[in-house]
């Protein structure tokens, strides 16, 4: 029997949340079994099932738990695991505040200008709320994937930078990359200057996973820390990077998938919104990933694109073309299948999957919390649930585009 809980953490990195989860239950990590990662910058709660776990630990561990900003509790005895992959959605509550409106005006010289109007009304509010009901939103993976939008020399390194490097088998390069790190975000330095005396420290030294380890503050850079132990043990960067649990291993080489569908997503969009010959899509009957015939029996929130890798079709128009010039002419990267002849090891291919263009939520609704005048709302509360992987940035941001102030 394995025991299934609820862990709440407040502003605390997945994988820092699931060491201090070892360190309070006296377990491995491989005995935490989880559906997904949830977000840092957030208040989060998610289910898990302990194995190997015993009673007395768990009670003890909220005492140490606290101290991180994580609490476990609901505890119930369950015969099975969960694993990634067995989530059925996320739910959100998300409150904006201070909510005006931008109001664009044509000037006397026909040039458009743009002003905050701090009033939205109630009613403007039910617009876009039932236009994302019933039309969706664009299924963009967030920055909490991909990495922060803006020049590299600013934001530093990105996920799928380092994905990259993995899937061109250059891991020192993976490693490097990790080791730089990010750098400002909105001009602000977004590490502590202990987490940047460390790439510091790595950069001086010529990559010397012996000093960098010497200096690292405590309970921060959790996989730097884990692979300049495994760096320093085994000399070798794959078998470093191999230290890392399989997920968070594969988390890079995801990133550089759902970089790629950002591409290809806004590069289709450009064609249209509505199904075209030669799109994929899902055919609801009996799942399978077929080619548009005939646009007409179509919608699109059916239509897909690839997360590219070697067991995907690509889209049968200028789309899937510009799928395979951007990664074999562009970027230089082939997705090799494993157990082919060829020795390929799984942290430089994946075998890529579909995801849907437009996505539906589950269910959304909102209510006011503060207002200025009658009708018109300040400060507002959205509950949503959507569909795995799909976030919710991503409808914020379609909440947000049009009227509400950016």
């Amino acid at each position: 029997m394995n025991t299934l809980c609820v862990v709440k953490k407040e502003n605390v990195e997945h994988l820092a949340a699931m060491k201090h989860l070892t360190v309070a239950l006296k377990c491995k990590q491989r005995d935490i079994g989880f559906a997904g990662m949830k977000d840092m910058c957030a208040i989060t709660t998610q289910f898990c099932a302990l194995r190997n776990v015993s009673h007395a630990n768990l009670q003890k561990a909220n005492a140490y738990l606290k101290h991180w900003s994580i609490k476990i509790g609901n505890f119930e005895s369950v015969p099975w695991s969960l694993q990634p992959g067995m989530l059925m959605g996320n739910e959100f509550e998300i409150t904006v505040r201070d909510i005006r409106r931008v109001e664009i005006r044509k000037r006397k010289d026909c040039q458009l200008e743009e002003r905050f109007v701090p009033y939205f009304s109630e009613k403007q509010i039910d617009t876009i709320v039932d236009s994302i009901r019933t039309k969706g939103f664009v299924n963009f993976f967030g920055e909490q994937r991909v990495g922060n939008a803006g020049p590299k020399d600013e934001i530093g390194v990105r996920p799928f930078d380092i994905g990259r490097a993995m899937l061109k088998k250059d891991f020192t390069r993976a490693i490097d990359l990790l080791m730089t790190g990010r750098n400002k975000l909105n001009g602000e330095y977004v590490e502590t200057p202990k987490m940047r005396r460390v790439r510091q420290l790595w950069k001086e030294s010529g990559g010397d996973p012996a000093i960098c380890l010497s200096s690292f503050p405590k309970d921060k850079m959790v996989r730097e820390r884990t692979v300049m132990q495994g760096l320093k043990r085994y000399g070798k960067p794959l078998e470093a990077l191999r230290c890392l649990s399989y997920s968070v291993r594969m988390f890079w080489i995801n990133a550089y998938q759902s970089y790629v569908w950002n591409k290809m997503a806004t590069e289709r969009l450009k064609l249209g919104t509505t199904p075209l010959l030669g799109d994929l899509y899902v055919d609801s009957q009996n799942n399978e990933i077929k080619v548009v015939t005939d646009p007409s029996c179509v919608s699109m929130t059916q239509i897909v694109l690839p997360l590219p890798g070697y067991n995907v079709q690509y889209p049968n128009h200028s789309i899937g073309k510009m799928y395979r010039h951007f990664l074999e002419k562009e970027e230089g990267i082939w997705f090799l299948e494993k157990d082919k002849g060829v020795k390929v090891s799984e942290e430089s291919t994946a075998k890529g999957g579909y995801r849907r263009l437009i996505v539906l939520p589950n269910y959304i609704d909102w209510k006011p919390v503060e207002q200025e005048l009658a009708g018109y709302v300040k400060t507002a509360k959205f509950t949503f649930s959507l569909p795995p992987g799909s976030y919710a940035t991503m409808l914020l941001r379609e909440l947000m585009k049009s009227q509400v102030a950016r």
